[in-house]
Order: structure tokens, then C-alpha cells, then sequence
């Protein structure tokens, strides 16, 4: 039905209708490398944001070929700063606009008709350059020319963010219910009253917990990290299909005297194989080998049946039972301010321990500093790993 829809360009080829498009540098790749076998690398119905827009900004770029752009976890669209420094362009420079306003102009020049799907998640934002939010949408469709007539559609909690916009609040657009997990949602509220800034008590947390036990849902938690990885190995050992592997945060400065390499997965075509290939491969790049490691830049928008989570020091437990992130590493850009840093590692850690279709495995290295955090996840319902493999 939308092909019948495409306005016929001349001289130009029958493209696809629709993109879509992700500044999730991990997740293009992951996509791009299971579609490989359609054509086109994986790169005909799967795009990077940053591509995107290189090849089709300015006055004398094409028009994009497709009406509908679906753009991916919206929310975290860069604001101008970012994409200047991304892009390698000065401040002030005339490419240097925000992500949203990019699309925006984009949609304005394809002929006939244009929708942006945005996907938004809340609590997403991770990085620096994210914090606007659905505004930096609001502002690109205000500043864009008055002959282009905009109506937005959204579920009745974001319009807000839409103001004086002609906004038609749909609330089926509100996407509630888990396809991947029954326990998805019930997780979710668990770890968000875990790093809750005000600490949720704890047996109102170990009760929802025990649902989720209940359920099938496994949360363990050790200090020993070869403990860890022989549960995981022999919990899959008959399932070769099923996906496992280790998660860190990119913050922490401490893991890598434990042997896990938190550094992200930075080298080209990597994220592909670690989520798709079996284990054993001579490149040894499964996530199954529990050899590398993902932080959650590579996590974002994926998951995984079990996650090995190895906990730092940069999110931890101080002295007043609260979640402090004074030993992070901090962010190495002044020309990218960050609102809040705090929050910003709390969804962090909210995105690491959600990723899991079955089990999070969290190790807690046996570092002083890290007690009190061990001691505040056992309380709050994860179970310790026996040495029989055993959840006690």
C-alpha cells in the first residue's frame, strides 16, 4: 500500500518507501549484519543517523528518496553541539543543527508527502549531547518554513513537549505492552526503584523481585566472575541458539583489574558477530565466549537471553545508603556541556540491567568500596550463585 503512495520522481529508479535510521552506532551494525543477505550489505532498509545526514544536508544534496523515515530512540537525538562535534564542524558552522532539525528540513523537500516515525523510550538518554529531548523536535518543526504544514501524533503524555504545535493526542501510539518478555514490564519497575534517587525500601523491591523469581525470571548476584561464567555456560550448554554475555559500564575505571575490559567494542564490525555468531569461532568474538565485553552504548536496543553484568565503582552505594557517581571517569568533551551527569549514569545502569530476556548475573568485584552496593542488591531481592550453580 505505502509503495502506491511513493510520488514518482523522474529519472530516478523506484526506491524503498521507508528507512530506518538510528544514531545506535551497535545497533545499525547488529541489523545490518543479520539483513546482510538481502542486499546492499543490510544497508537498504537499514541506516546510521550520522550517514544519513552526511549524504543528504546541504543545498545541493539529493533529496532523500523515502517518505516515511522511521527514526530510532528519538529521545536521544544530539542537539546541534553534538552533531558539530561529531560531524567535525565548528560551532556556528551552517551544518551544525540538531539532529532533529536535519530530519525535519529533510522531510520538507521530498516531494508530495513525509512522516518521521520517532520511537521514544523514556530514561534512555546515556550520553552527552542527549539531554534535549523530544523539545529539540518541537523546536525543529517551529523553525522550519511556514509553507510546510506539520501535524503531530502522539500518545497523550509527550504532548507537552509538542506546546502550542497542532498535536493529535492518539493514545494507541502509546507503546505499553512487552512483545519480547511477560516480565518485561515488572522488571523494568524493579530496576527503576533501584536507582530511584529517593532509595525505594527494600522489601517493597524484594517483593516485586520474588514475583519475578516466581515468574522464571532469574536475578543472582556473586563476587567470584569464573563463578559466573559457569553458570551461564552451563545453564545454555544444550541451547546453542541462545545469546549470553558479558555488560559493563563504560564509566568505571576499576573492572579491568578483574579482567573485564569495559573499553567498548570500538573496532569496526564488531557488534555484528559478538550478538550473531555461535561460539567457539576462531575470531572468538561471540558474546558466548564471555571473552569481550559490551558497555551500554553497545547494549542499547539489543538484548540478550542472560546478561553477566560486572558492576564499577563509577555507580555505587555510599555512606547514606544512596547511589553516588563520584568515581566515574568523566566525560572528556567541554564543548558539549552535560545537565546531569548523575542521571545520566543511573540510565546507564537501567539500561544495562534490563537487557536480559531470562537471568542478569551481576558480579560485584571484592572491592571495600563496593560492599555496601552488594549488600543493597541482595536486600533488594537478587539471590546469591552457589558454587552448584545453585540461586540460594
Amino acid at each position: 500500500m505505502l509503495d502506491e503512495l511513493a510520488e514518482a520522481r523522474e529519472g530516478r529508479k523506484r526506491a524503498p518507501i521507508a528507512v530506518f535510521l538510528s544514531g545506535n552506532g551497535p545497533l545499525v551494525e547488529v541489523l545490518q549484519y543479520e539483513l546482510r543477505g538481502a542486499g546492499g550489505g543490510g544497508k537498504t532498509f537499514v541506516r546510521g543517523v550520522k550517514d544519513y545526514v552526511k549524504q543528504y544536508e546541504g543545498p545541493d544534496a539529493p533529496v532523500p528518496p523515502e517518505h516515511v523515515l522511521v527514526f530510532d530512540e528519538a529521545r536521544r537525538a544530539y542537539d546541534a553541539a553534538m552533531v558539530a562535534e561529531k560531524h567535525g564542524l565548528p560551532v556556528g558552522h551552517r551544518a551544525a543543527k540538531s539532529e532533529p532539525e536535519h530530519f525535519v528540513e529533510f522531510a520538507n523537500r521530498v516531494p508530495g508527502w513525509c512522516v518521521i516515525v520517532c520511537l521514544v523510550g523514556h530514561g534512555q538518554e546515556i550520553n552527552r549531547g542527549e539531554e534535549g529531548g523530544l523539545r529539540l523536535w518541537a523546536d525543529a518543526i517551529r523553525s522550519g518554513p511556514s509553507r510546510c504544514v506539520w501535524t503531530v501524533h502522539g500518545p497523550p503524555d509527550v504532548a507537552e513537549a509538542f506546546g502550542n504545535l497542532s498535536f493529535e493526542q492518539t493514545p494507541v501510539l502509546s507503546l505499553d505492552h512487552s512483545l519480547r518478555s511477560h516480565l518485561a514490564a515488572d522488571l523494568h519497575h524493579f530496576v527503576a526503584g533501584i536507582l530511584n534517587r529517593s532509595p525505594v525500601l527494600a522489601d517493597v523491591l524484594a517483593k516485586l523481585a520474588a514475583n519475578l523469581a516466581l515468574q522464571g525470571y532469574d536475578l543472582l548476584i556473586t563476587r567470584d566472575l569464573d563463578l559466573a561464567k559457569r553458570y551461564l555456560r552451563d545453564r545454555y550448554a544444550e541451547d546453542a541458539d541462545a545469546r549470553f554475555g558479558i555488560l559493563a559500564s563504560s564509566r568505571d575505571q576499576a573492572l579491568k583489574a578483574f579482567g573485564v575490559d569495559n573499553g567498548g567494542l570500538k573496532q569496526a564490525g564488531f557488534h555484528g558477530p559478538w550478538y550473531g555468531d555461535p561460539e567457539g569461532m576462531p575470531s572468538r568474538r561471540s558474546c558466548r565466549d564471555l571473552v569481550s565485553c559490551e558497555t551500554e552504548f553497545g547494549a542499547q536496543g539489543l538484548e540478550l537471553d542472560a546478561v553477566l553484568l560486572a558492576r564499577g565503582t563509577d555507580f555505587l552505594v555510599d555512606e547514606r545508603v544512596q547511589w553516588c557517581n563520584a568515581r566515574m571517569k568523566k566525560y572528556g568533551s567541554a564543548s558539549v556541556p552535560i545537565a546531569d551527569p548523575w542521571q545520566l549514569r543511573a540510565n546507564a545502569y537501567r539500561v544495562l540491567l534490563t537487557r536480559a530476556r531470562d537471568a542478569t548475573v551481576v558480579f560485584v568485584p571484592p572491592l571495600p568500596e563496593l560492599d555496601a552496593t552488594f549488600k543493597r542488591l541482595r536486600d533488594v531481592g537478587f539471590r546469591n550463585l552457589t558454587a552448584q550453580n545453585d540461586a540460594q
